[in-house]
């Protein structure tokens, strides 16, 4: 089982969609406020030393106990969600209430966090491909549900398709890399109620 802790966006710049809960959001962190040998911040580093760069973990247990404990810390309308992100050949494990499918690399970068609008620089595409662009963000954007992402793996790979079509045509258009790296993926918001997974509560 993949999970991912996830606060809100990672980069606040004014494009992003601030209703998106995909993978590219923010990562927990360390607690400066306590010592390194309270609870909070012992998860920090299990958390570190699992997910790596990523921070894909795979300890529903304590993913969801440094969850709780940030959360008692954060201010109202701050939160972190352990979400499990699933593969399209897999099926979720952790009972976790469905958000939808991101188009995502490594279960990090992802294509939707800007919501599929017109970007800052558009107007300086080639009229063939800011045309081809305007009609995939018009069909697709509206599309997007309350989280930002897909609701349908089928809606999310033809999508995926026609942005890879356009990087073709204009390289770098989206990402300086090749969106042949990234995937659709689902994700489901996993808490201590609707798991289905017995739960070891990690020693302090």
């Amino acid at each position: 089982m993949n999970l991912l802790i996830l606060d809100g966006p990672r980069n606040p710049r004014p494009g992003n969609n601030p209703l998106y809960r995909g993978t590219y959001r923010a990562h927990p962190t360390h607690c400066d406020e306590i010592p390194d040998d309270d609870e909070i911040n012992k998860l920090f580093f299990w958390f570190l030393e699992e997910g790596g760069e990523l921070g894909v973990v795979q300890d529903l247990s304590k993913a969801l106990r440094f969850a709780e404990l940030w959360n008692a810390r954060l201010r109202e309308g701050s939160r972190l969600e352990v979400v499990e992100v699933v593969g399209v050949e897999a099926h979720p494990e952790s009972g976790g209430e469905f958000i939808g499918f991101d188009l995502s690399a490594g279960y990090n970068n992802s294509l939707l966090a800007t919501g599929l609008r017109q970007f800052f620089g558009v107007n300086q595409l080639a009229e063939p491909v800011r045309q081809l662009w305007d009609l995939v963000s018009r069909h697709y954007a509206p599309q997007l549900n309350g989280q930002g992402l897909f609701q349908t793996l089928e809606i999310a790979s033809l999508c995926l398709r026609s942005m890879t079509a356009l990087q073709d045509l204009s390289p770098n258009l989206f990402e300086g890399g090749n969106l042949r790296i990234f995937r659709p993926v689902g994700l489901y918001a996993v808490d201590f109620k609707n798991t289905r997974l017995p739960l070891q509560i990690p020693d302090s």
